[in-house]
């Protein structure tokens, strides 16, 4: 059976893609959307690919997955799907080369009984050395003490932030709009640096300037996000004296949509917006936020590092962002075959290494990245921490924090334990884990 859908205008710009053509003018005049990025031309092929599935074609569904592979390497989606059409095609081979493809991306992935059926069928061995390698993928790695445990179960807690002069911790909470602040003789006892007096609405990353002494956070609002009646949402970069625990200014920036995470060096602030495809900079304390980069590709921004020259951020939905510094120009750092979908919390050694938190994709790890001598293209990756005792049930690892050669991580943040609708559910929400790392 041949399968021929209908072609929508963004059909054809897939189409287009896939085979070198060139869009007819006359099409591309008329069409109203945006200009095709590598992520809506990826979902049209999830769309189309799906359509070919349901009428039984196959192949279709096939190539149509292998290019949408090409646009966004490694990621564990489109692996499934590679997956699933060749268990409902009976082809065992191309089944065992996307279960081959999530191994080398470092994934886990339970397979279902009907390809098992199919695979022990074709060839019982291979498909043992791939439960054997998938199960390997998954196995604790890496270790970390855990330095304080935060009982406060309505927080949710999400970054972190250490002062290295006074070895205080800093936390920060989306659900109850604060900052939270460990003493070093007080680990398990938090109290309240900075909370919705001083402005804030839901603080996700954290960062302590050394050379500013200040505490920087980014703020914004979330379904999670408890507003008053008849408040505004909105989002900001914040910074507070370390000592007197006075907010000395809000940033703002119109446009803006979620400040997420950023990263501060001498002063001059990098600020991700993952609600829109933007990265602000601040080149001083006394400045004003302006655009740096703002790019159609960037779906989902997330973390931020300083490394090699440039501007490294971390999309969700499509790996690592490499920006320049001068011009903000973007493009995606060449990936090996491990996955960089799905990653939250970015950060940078001295000597350049990125450490990435990686919680969109299974198994949730902590990664150190090693690039090329360029800085274009990942040269290999480590894994540092993956199924702590604590890492573990309805919670997931998010943000980082380095000094002095060690890093704390946010090691079982609650997300999946506060529903978008505010609804409680029956699980109890665990204490939050603070996980401190030896990387030297």
């Amino acid at each position: 059976m041949t399968y021929n859908p209908m072609m929508t205008l963004k059909a054809v710009a897939v189409a287009a893609a896939l085979v070198g053509l060139q869009a007819d003018p006359a099409i591309a005049q008329d069409e109203e959307a945006a200009a095709p990025t590598p992520q809506s031309i990826a979902l049209e092929m999830f769309s189309e690919a799906g359509r070919a599935l349901r009428a039984g074609d196959h192949e279709s569904a096939r190539r149509l997955m292998q290019a949408a592979l090409d646009l966004k390497p490694a990621h564990p989606a489109v692996l499934r799907a590679l997956v699933t059409i060749a268990t409902r095609a009976e082809r065992a081979d191309d089944a065992f080369d996307a279960l081959d493809g999530m191994v080398r991306a470092g994934l886990t992935f339970e397979i279902g009984d009907e390809t098992l059926a199919l695979l022990d069928a074709a060839d019982s061995n291979r498909l043992s050395a791939i439960e054997t390698a998938l199960t390997a993928n998954g196995a604790p790695a890496g270790s970390g003490e855990i330095v304080a445990r935060i009982n406060a179960p309505d927080a949710l807690i999400e970054g972190v932030a250490v002062d290295i002069e006074t070895d205080r911790i800093f936390v920060s909470s989306v659900a109850q709009r604060e900052i939270l602040m460990l003493e070093p003789f007080a680990r398990d006892q938090p109290v309240v640096f900075a909370d919705r007096e001083d402005g804030l609405w839901s603080v996700f990353g954290l960062f302590v300037d050394d050379r500013t002494r200040m505490l920087w956070a980014a703020s914004g609002t979330v379904p999670q996000t408890p507003l008053n009646e008849g408040e505004a949402e909105g989002t900001a970069l914040f910074a507070f004296d370390l000592v007197s625990g006075e907010l000395y200014r809000r940033y703002t920036i119109d446009g803006a949509v979620q400040m997420a995470d950023f990263v501060v060096r001498d002063g001059s602030a990098f600020i991700s917006d993952s609600q829109a495809p933007r990265v602000y900079r601040l080149d001083n304390v006394s400045g004003e936020l302006e655009i740096l980069s703002e790019d159609p590709r960037f779906v989902s921004l997330q973390g931020v590092a300083l490394a090699r020259g440039a501007l490294y951020v971390a999309d969700y939905s499509m790996g690592i962002w490499r920006i320049d510094l001068v011009d903000g120009s973007a493009s995606l750092v060449r990936a090996s075959d491990v996955s960089l979908i799905g990653i939250d919390g970015l950060r940078q050694t001295r000597d350049g290494r990125i450490i990435a938190v990686r919680n969109g994709a299974t198994p949730h790890q902590v990664m150190a990245i090693d690039l090329d001598p360029t800085g274009v293209e990942v040269a290999s990756v480590e894994v540092l921490l993956r199924a702590h005792p604590v890492m573990t049930g309805n919670t997931e690892p998010t943000l980082v924090d380095l000094a002095d050669g060690r890093a704390w991580l946010v090691a079982n943040a609650a997300w999946p334990l506060f529903p978008a609708d505010g609804s409680v559910p029956e699980e109890e929400r665990p204490a939050t884990a603070i996980v401190e790392m030896d990387l030297r």
